[in-house]
């Protein structure tokens, strides 16, 4: 415990359908010995009710005076019939538990320490196997006035007088009859049988919140069984959190006779779960004779020659040998060669893999195997691996590349070699100093360089150093953090049908595009227009056909790159545009003279569709043309009925635009 923790109260509970057990213990030597002089006191609070929640919660005290260690005469029943209940009380009641007499004065306080200690200890194991000895010791409590349906907090704590200056922290558990679950059986019960003897093993973390200890039984017939171990067995170490943890027990027992095993789980409330499954076996005698590989040979890539010993004291004793074969040390291993004498002592075994693992098997004629230790028989190996596949990467915006690739197939595959280069066609460069165990590989590449890919490829590499070819050549994209450069507009052309703009592309060279932004006027208030997006860089043109109004724009151009970066802007442009003017061209203009009924019938046709009003003019005998008539946008005619015989008219018709542009004049001539 370290300096600043406090002692605590550490309480477990065990729901049951018709009461509710409670077992606690004080986590620190001084703090439980004190304790026990104090008391405790058992606080009952009712949270929830069919359930909905108790408000306020309803409270109440279990015991009317602090939990004690009972007398020690009261003991004695329980003590002589057990042993755990004997330890228990002879932790709290026993003159010493020195096992060794001090031989000075330091010594001694050593010893009052230690012995406190050893007190502690084996009073809290003692309590564990034995529910009702923790109740004598007023650490353990029956709560029987429960009811389904209902969810209880208990809270522990130390009677401490109010004088004292001790601080021990109180401890709290949640139960309800509701939480009720059946004991489970105890979790991967192996046996090894060996001669005379049997190991058991099964696992014990699993199960370690359940139960404190196991019983084992045994028995000849499968129905009568008869418990072994007279103290519960128990993991005496601290916990170390691996699944795999096993607890062990050895039987001794006679050759040749079937024998059935099983376990039992018990937990610091003083239940016994259900037993697993039996086990059946039976010890048999060992040979007492082991072949051992003394020597190999290696003719040819295919062929090995293995050469054992083997006491010929042991020939009467088995019926021959046969060779088994792995991949790997421990195995598994498959019989490569059987029918081999009880004389032979050496073999040749074929079919050799890049790695073999061989074993020679004596076989009992009882039926028990003697096997000799496994030896490695590697041919002569210049095949290399293949190269590897699969090769793929993972890049952020910082640099951090993950390499990685399916992995090889070979059975005496070493690693890996990792190569880079800026450049494909340039020489590679090794990034790995020595071979990578593993399919995965993380490099950090700069990313404010000029190089825009980095190149990587792989070797794989045997146990002999036979090296694979190179991998394909995996191209990876830096992270593009950096914007392209800005085009530049460099010229454009006011026509009447619009503006036409050229500019000079990003130098960027991962440039995907240019976008071209337009603005109307120089208020804050108007927002750039995107109008085109050229994909390349030969289209630097663009021819703005958009126009309806005259008046002022904005132009500006932007670059974006493979990523979606943009550039900044060009510098804008501002041009005026003083609308689509039409020519004389743009205006049909006819007119024909009528003497019968003595009037002028104009006629006209115009390419525009903006056209607020016509503004007609007359001149008579070639003198200069005077506004006339104004008419409507929509006209498309007019006939003019005051004329005078023998005279030359000169007509002109102009246009009146959207926004205040006058088109040229359009004459005709008629004489009437």
């Amino acid at each position: 415990m370290n300096a600043q923790e406090k002692p605590s109260v550490q309480v477990i509970a065990r729901s049951l359908p018709d009461k509710v057990l409670l077992r606690w213990a004080v986590d620190e030597p001084l703090a439980w010995k004190k304790s026990n002089e104090y008391g405790f006191l058992i606080e009952k609070s009712t949270i929830s009710r069919n359930g909905e929640a108790v408000i306020p919660i309803e409270r109440q005290q279990l015991v009317s005076a602090p939990l004690k260690p009972r007398p020690l005469a009261e003991w004695e029943v329980l003590a002589v019939s057990d042993q755990s209940a004997a330890v228990l009380a002879q932790a709290l009641y026993g003159d010493s538990f020195i096992t060794e007499s001090p031989k000075n004065a330091m010594g001694k306080i050593y010893a009052v320490n230690d012995e406190l200690e050893q007190r502690f200890t084996f009073a809290l194991l003692a309590a564990e196997q034995n529910f009702e000895a923790a109740k004598l010791a007023g650490w353990a409590f029956e709560d029987t006035n429960v009811k389904p349906g209902e969810k209880y907090v208990y809270k522990i704590m130390v009677a401490t007088p109010i004088e004292t200056s001790l601080d021990i922290i109180e401890g709290s558990v949640f139960a309800s009859p509701d939480l009720y679950e059946e004991l489970p059986k105890p979790i991967g019960l192996a046996a090894v049988f060996a001669d005379e003897n049997v190991m058991l093993s099964w696992n014990f973390n699993l199960l370690q919140h359940v139960y404190t200890s196991y019983v084992i039984e045994r028995s000849d017939d499968n129905n009568n069984f008869k418990q072994l171990n007279g103290v519960p067995i128990f993991n005496a170490q601290e916990s170390n959190h691996s699944q795999e943890a096993s607890l062990f027990y050895t039987d001794s027992i006679p050759n040749n006779t079937n024998f059935y095993y099983r376990i039992k789980g018990k937990t610091a409330f003083g239940e016994t779960g259900p037993s697993t499954e039996p086990l059946l076996g039976k010890a048999t005698k060992n040979l007492g004779f082991v072949p051992r590989i003394y020597k190999k040979e290696i003719p040819s890539e295919n062929n090995a020659v293995l050469y054992w010993e083997f006491d010929k004291n042991g020939n009467d004793l088995i019926k021959g040998f046969e060779v088994r074969r792995a991949n790997k040390e421990k195995g598994p291993f498959e019989t490569v060669k059987t029918g081999l004498s009880v004389t032979e002592r050496q073999t040749t075994v074929t079919d050799l893999k890049r790695i073999n693992y061989y074993t020679v098997v004596a076989l009992g004629k009882n039926g028990v195997e003697s096997e000799s230790y496994a030896t490695m028989v590697q041919p002569i190996d210049s095949t290399p691996p293949a190269p590897p596949i699969g090769f793929h990467a993972i890049v952020d915006s910082t640099g951090i590349i993950k390499l990685s690739w399916t992995k090889n197939l070979e059975d005496d595959l070493g690693g890996y070699r990792i190569f880079q280069s800026n450049r494909p066609d340039m020489e590679f460069s090794e990034l790995t100093n020595s071979t990578l165990r593993g399919e995965t590989f993380v490099d950090t590449i700069p990313i404010n360089n000029l190089n825009q890919k980095v190149h990587y490829k792989i070797v794989a590499e045997d146990l002999r150093y036979n090296r694979s070819g190179f991998s394909e050549i995996l191209s990876v994209d830096k992270p593009d953090i950096v914007p392209p450069t800005s085009p530049l507009l460099n010229n454009y052309l006011v026509t009447k049908e619009g503006i036409q703009l050229s500019w000079n592309p990003s130098c960027s060279v991962d440039v995907s595009s240019h976008v071209v932004y337009r603005k109307m006027g120089n208020t804050p208030e108007m927002v750039w227009e995107r109008l085109y997006e050229s994909f390349t860089n030969n289209d630097s043109l663009y021819y703005d056909k958009t126009l309806k109004n005259p008046g002022l724009y904005n132009y500006t151009v932007i670059a974006k790159d493979s990523v979606g970066l943009e550039s900044l802007p060009a510098n804008p442009i501002s041009i005026v545009w003083n609308g689509k003017i039409l020519s004389g061209d743009d205006i049909k203009l006819q007119g024909a003279v009528n003497r019968e009924l003595r009037f002028i019938n104009l006629s006209w046709k115009v390419k525009s569709s903006d056209v607020i009003e016509f503004r007609l003019y007359r001149g008579v005998n070639s003198r200069q043309l005077k506004l006339y008539k104004t008419l409507a946008g929509n006209s498309k005619g007019f006939n003019d009925t005051d004329l005078e015989i023998n005279t030359d008219y000169t007509y002109g018709l102009q246009l009146v635009l959207n926004g205040g542009l006058n088109s040229l004049i359009k004459e005709i001539n008629l004489k009437y």
